[in-house]
């Protein structure tokens, strides 16, 4: 049997035998995963447990990968805490065990995730950063991967990817989506091929403050609050707030002034939330994007929910009123492209050109006239880029320096008088930063900080 031909069967026997075999395993004391396993043994034995045996043909092991031409060095494991706060890549609560082994290329720090079932789930960014590197090499070394800057000299790479959900140059946040686990390249399994490295060599891989053992199953900590902003009480001014991911269910946090938050549980952990009122009674609703489907799911006041599918799975949502009549529509900005594609009421998509890939979207009522307008955050320039668009026909754009590169941007009325200004939000400290000036003018004098959430 040729290489060629073993490693495709033994990929398709993996995906569908993955989840008994490897729960069988794991209930014995050393915890062997399917990968472990196939190092020790190699695929043909794992082929003849499986009543598939051929003749005895050259390999690798199922669920684990060689070869990575790109890798850059071996590495050294010094014990000392990388400088950037990492969290494991996949959904907050999974459990996942990473392995390892001695002729692990490009080094024996990188580490190879799997879990029952694995093929084909979300990988997460380890932490916020712009994506530097996608590629494809096939069935050679790393196939389908990831590489994203974290600053700094700090890097994360993410390989063997079915699908990668990212663009070069694409800013994405700790928990963002990057692609789903898959074998491309020179892979005989499902699994997470994955690398912490500093100065393009690997380092010891570090997760929720604490070094990483190898084949330790441990829970995702990868649990980020998203900043949002609201009018809960249909008093024409916004406060602002947190959707929160847990184990299965996501929840909507939002400031009260002088009272407790409050809480609205709504959507899955992996989705994307969004806010706007659905239905044009002055109080916003809460709603997610769940990129699995590219459907939304929007939040009535019954408790019914409205799905509306649009865009593609990388897309980021946008919410607003794109005609003024009232009610919250939804859109989403394609990183690829640098487009806005904004759905009215009736199903008709209008596209708007603004900012580049690495741009964050942005959307709010710059001039107070009842519809929403598009805008995008640059964060290597901290900067915000607000278009607006006349009855006549007419655009302008007016920049907005606010923030720094690390925050999020969020986007609100904060006084009540019908225009919509710019703020953001501190991952390291939690802090809400609300901007009071009008979005015409340049000054940052009058900002109002808050610190919601809970921090990174």
């Amino acid at each position: 049997m040729t290489l060629a031909v073993t490693r495709a069967v033994t990929r398709a026997v993996t995906r569908a035998v993955s989840w008994p075999l490897s729960w069988a395993v794991t209930r014995r004391p050393h915890r062997w995963s399917v990968s472990a396993l196939a190092v020790l043994a190699g695929p043909a034995a794992v082929l003849a447990a499986l009543g598939l045996a051929g003749p005895a043909a050259a390999g690798t092991g199922t669920g684990t990968s060689t070869g990575s031409s790109t890798g850059t060095g071996t590495g050294t494991s010094t014990g000392t805490a990388p400088t950037v706060d990492y969290e494991m890549p996949f959904p907050c609560g999974q459990v996942w065990t990473g392995d390892t082994r001695p002729n692990h290329s490009p080094s024996p720090l990188a580490l190879d995730f799997t879990r029952p079932r694995d093929y084909g789930r979300l990988v997460l960014a380890a932490a916020p950063g712009t994506v530097i590197r996608v590629a494809d090499l096939g069935d050679t070394s790393y196939g389908r991967y990831v590489i994203i800057d974290h600053g700094d000299g700090n890097s994360t790479l993410y390989a063997h990817l079915k699908a990668v959900w990212v663009v070069q140059g694409q800013q994405v946040d700790q928990g963002g989506i990057v692609g789903q686990v898959g074998d491309t390249g020179n892979a005989t399994g499902p699994h997470l091929h994955f690398e912490e490295r500093t100065d393009g060599v690997d380092r010891e891989v570090w997760f929720h403050g604490a070094p990483y053992i190898p084949g330790t199953p441990q829970a995702s900590g990868n649990c980020p609050d998203v900043p949002l902003s609201a009018d809960r009480n249909a008093d024409g001014t916004d406060t602002v707030g947190v959707f929160r991911s847990n184990v299965r269910t996501g929840v909507f946090r939002f400031t009260v002034p002088g009272a407790q938050p409050e809480v609205v549980g709504f959507g899955g952990g992996r989705d994307i939330p969004v806010t706007g009122d659905w239905d044009g009674d002055g109080t916003t609703d809460v709603g997610v994007r769940r990129p699995g489907t590219r459907r939304f799911l929007l939040r009535n006041v019954d408790g019914t929910t409205t799905a509306i599918r649009l865009g593609r799975r990388p897309d980021r949502p946008v919410t607003g009123d794109w005609d003024g009549d009232g009610r919250t529509d939804v859109g989403v900005f394609r990183p690829a492209t640098a487009t806005f594609l904004l759905r009215n009421a009736t199903g008709v998509v209008s596209s708007v050109p603004l900012g580049s890939v690495g741009s964050i979207p942005v959307t709010g009522d710059w001039d107070g006239d009842g519809v929403t307008d598009v805008g995008v955050f640059d964060p290597s320039t901290a900067t915000f880029t607000l278009r607006v668009a006349y009855a006549d026909g007419s655009v302008t754009t007016t920049t907005v320096p606010f923030g720094a590169g690390s925050d999020l941007p969020v986007a609100g009325d904060w006084n009540g008088d019908g225009i919509t200004d710019v703020g953001s939000w501190d991952p390291a400290t939690a802090t809400f930063a609300l901007r009071l000036a009008p979005p015409t003018s340049r000054s940052t004098s009058a900002v109002s900080t808050i610190r919601f959430g809970r921090h990174r």
